[in-house]
């Protein structure tokens, strides 16, 4: 029987033994490497994307100024002549027309803060009608047109083709602008070549008279007088003819 108590005593005394390492090791608090594979924690992310930066914006597209208007190579065409900035991009003609008038420009971009001087250029364009008597209309306000066969910037008053009658009320109004009367004024005395009108330029102020000589492209002042007759004009201009003074009143 004794073979029997002697395994069952060593059982007993290797849990025993077993049990007492085991409480020891929680007794000391021996950290142990467990042989599981670690938890991996996922990288931090940003709660917003990294913002991209826009691209720069389009220059807005701007009108070259016209300093002339010639005709082209045919009753369909003309040729704008302008200022341009060496800077510009993409510079092109726009047209627009009905049966009255041609609208005309010259586009471009550029940077509005570019550095770049102005030069010289031409652009051709062309209408779907013959332009014929038409008026070209270029820089928003500017008209210019065909008078005996030449091209000329169009006055407020004269049109594109001036009165041939140098006495017409157009020209009459044209040296009242230019000499920024207020009021209309009254001419006195016409010939092709001599002007009397008396003109009032202020509110309150007393007409005054003034004579005139043809320039070849408007009249021109040369004399002015307060009283009748023809001293004062044939003081300033001998030449003047008597006829067209001599009966005159004074100005009033």
């Amino acid at each position: 029987m004794s073979r029997f108590v002697r395994p069952a005593l060593w059982t007993i005394g290797a849990l025993a033994a077993g049990g007492f390492a085991f409480w020891l090791l929680l007794a000391l608090n021996i950290p142990y490497r467990s042989t599981a594979a670690p938890e991996t924690t996922p990288p931090a992310t940003s709660a917003t994307a990294p913002a991209t930066s826009a691209p720069p914006p389009v220059p807005a597209e701007r009108t070259a100024w016209v300093t002339g208007v010639r005709p082209g190579p045919d009753d369909h065409s003309a040729v704008l002549h302008v200022d341009l900035p060496t800077c510009a991009v993409a510079p092109h003609a726009e047209v627009t027309e009905d049966g009255t008038a041609i609208r005309a420009g010259v586009l471009f971009r550029a940077e509005a803060t570019a550095d770049c001087p102005q030069r010289p250029a031409d652009f051709p364009i062309r209408t779907a009608a013959p332009i014929g008597k038409r008026p070209v209309i270029v820089n928003v306000t500017e008209t210019w047109g065909q008078a005996a066969g030449n091209w000329r910037k169009c006055d407020e008053h004269l049109g594109c083709e001036p009165p041939a009658d140098h006495c017409s009320p157009a020209w009459v109004a044209q040296l009242e602008f230019s000499a920024e009367a207020e009021f209309p004024g009254t001419t006195r005395a016409c010939d092709q070549n001599w002007l009397i009108h008396d003109l009032q330029r202020h509110r309150g102020q007393a007409p005054s008279r003034v004579a005139y000589r043809w320039a070849g492209n408007g009249w021109a002042s040369f004399a002015s007088s307060q009283g009748g007759g023809c001293a004062e004009i044939l003081a300033a201009e001998p030449k003047f003819p008597t006829a067209l003074c001599q009966n005159l009143t004074p100005p009033g």
